[in-house]
C-alpha cells in the first residue's frame, strides 16, 4: 500500500476515534475531502504537527481581494508584506493577461498542474514561495504560486513546503527539494521556550521559542510566520507594529493564548503561562505586550533555562529577516 493510501487509513482511524464515526469508508470520504481542500499538509508517516510553530495552516483568503472582471484574487497577508500592494496588482494584471484560455504562457496551478482559466473562475488564490536562505529582508528570490479555490488557498511558501504539499497531491518534484525525512513516532517533542522581561518605561516582552527546529530550516519558519500575519520585526531599527487583529487572552491563571481575529487561536500551550508580577504589573498598565518569536535555537537552550531575559541574541535575527512580533492587546486581566 502506498504511503498516500497508508496517510489516508490513518487519518480516517483517527477521525473515527475523535468524531465516533463507526464506519471506515466514511471516514475515508472525509479525510478524502479534507485532503483535496490541503488541510494535511504533512508526510504519511508523521504525526500531526503540534499547532503554533510548525506548519502554517492555509491563510486567511480574505486578506486581500482585488477583482478584476469576474474573477476575485485571493492574496494572504504574507504576500502583501513581502511584495507590497504595487506588485500584487501586476501579479493580477499578469493573470489577467496569461490567465485566457488561449495565452501563449498560460498561469498553471501548483497544486494540480493544470490552467487557470480566470474567464471561468470566481476565485484564483495568488501565493508566492521563497527560493532561497533570507540573505536580508525583502531580498529574497520568490515565484508566484497560482491555485484554484478548491486547490489550496493563498500563504508563502518555502520551496521544500510546496515540493512536499505536491508530492502528497501526487504530482511530478525533484525530490532533491524535499525536506530532510523526520521520523517523530516515539519520540517526545521538546517543549517550546518562552521568556518574559518587563523594561523600565515600556510594555512587557513575551518571547516564545520552539523547542524542535522547524522542518523546513529557517526558511520554513519565516514563510510560516508570513502565513500566519505576523511581521518582521527588526528591534535595532524599528518599533514593534501595534496589531489590533492579534490579541493575547488571560485569566487570573495566567496568560492562555494567543489569538488572531478570524482564523482564530493561534498558539496555546499545554497549561498557562504565568509571568512574574512585574511582568503582570506592566501588562496591566499598558494593558498590551511585545510579542516576539524566532526559530529553534535563536537563543541557546542553557541561557533560556536560566531564565536570564537577556534577549540580546535576538538583534542580528530581525536584520536576517527571522524574527517576528508585534504589540498585542492583553484580554482579561483585572
Amino acid at each position: 500500500m502506498g504511503d498516500k493510501n497508508r496517510a489516508l487509513k490513518a487519518a480516517a482511524r483517527k477521525y473515527m476515534e475523535e468524531s465516533g464515526e463507526t464506519s471506515l469508508q466514511a471516514a475515508m470520504r472525509h479525510v478524502r475531502r479534507e485532503y483535496e481542500q490541503g488541510q494535511h499538509n504533512d508526510d504519511a508517516t508523521d504525526d500531526q504537527e503540534r499547532m503554533g510553530f510548525d506548519e502554517a495552516p492555509y491563510a486567511d483568503e480574505n486578506e486581500y481581494r482585488p477583482r478584476v472582471t469576474g474573477t476575485a484574487y485571493f492574496t494572504a497577508w504574507g504576500v502583501q508584506e513581502l511584495l507590497g500592494l504595487d506588485q500584487v496588482q501586476q501579479l493580477v494584471q499578469h493573470a489577467e493577461k496569461d490567465g485566457q484560455p488561449d495565452a501563449p504562457d498560460p498561469i498553471t496551478c501548483h497544486l494540480c498542474d493544470k490552467p487557470i482559466d480566470v474567464t471561468r473562475e470566481e476565485v484564483v488564490h495568488a501565493g508566492i514561495a521563497l527560493l532561497q536562505k533570507v540573505q536580508r529582508p525583502g531580498a529574497e528570490v520568490v515565484v508566484p504560486v497560482w491555485t484554484h479555490d478548491q486547490c489550496g488557498h493563498t500563504r508563502v511558501w518555502s520551496w521544500s513546503q510546496l515540493t512536499l504539499e505536491r508530492r502528497r497531491r501526487g504530482l511530478p518534484i525533484n525530490t532533491a527539494d524535499l525536506p530532510p525525512k523526520q521520523h517523530r513516532r516515539g519520540r517526545t517533542p521538546v517543549e517550546d521556550y518562552y521568556v518574559f522581561t518587563a523594561p523600565e518605561g515600556s510594555p512587557p516582552v513575551f518571547y516564545l521559542q520552539p523547542g524542535d527546529a522547524h522542518r523546513h530550516g529557517p526558511l520554513g519558519f519565516r514563510a510560516d510566520r508570513l502565513s500566519d500575519g505576523l511581521p518582521v520585526l527588526d528591534l535595532a531599527r524599528e518599533k514593534p507594529r501595534a496589531l489590533a487583529e492579534w490579541s493575547i487572552t488571560a485569566d487570573r491563571t495566567g496568560l492562555l493564548y494567543i489569538e488572531r481575529k478570524g482564523p482564530g487561536r493561534w498558539y496555546q500551550p499545554p497549561r498557562p503561562w504565568t509571568p512574574g508580577p512585574e511582568w503582570l504589573a506592566a501588562a496591566h498598565y499598558h494593558q498590551s505586550a511585545i510579542f516576539l518569536t524566532a526559530p529553534a535555537g535563536s537563543i541557546p537552550t542553557p541561557q533560556l533555562e536560566a531564565g536570564s531575559g537577556n534577549l540580546a541574541a535576538l538583534l542580528p535575527l530581525g536584520r536576517e529577516g527571522l524574527m517576528f512580533g508585534a504589540r498585542m492587546t492583553i484580554t482579561g486581566l483585572v
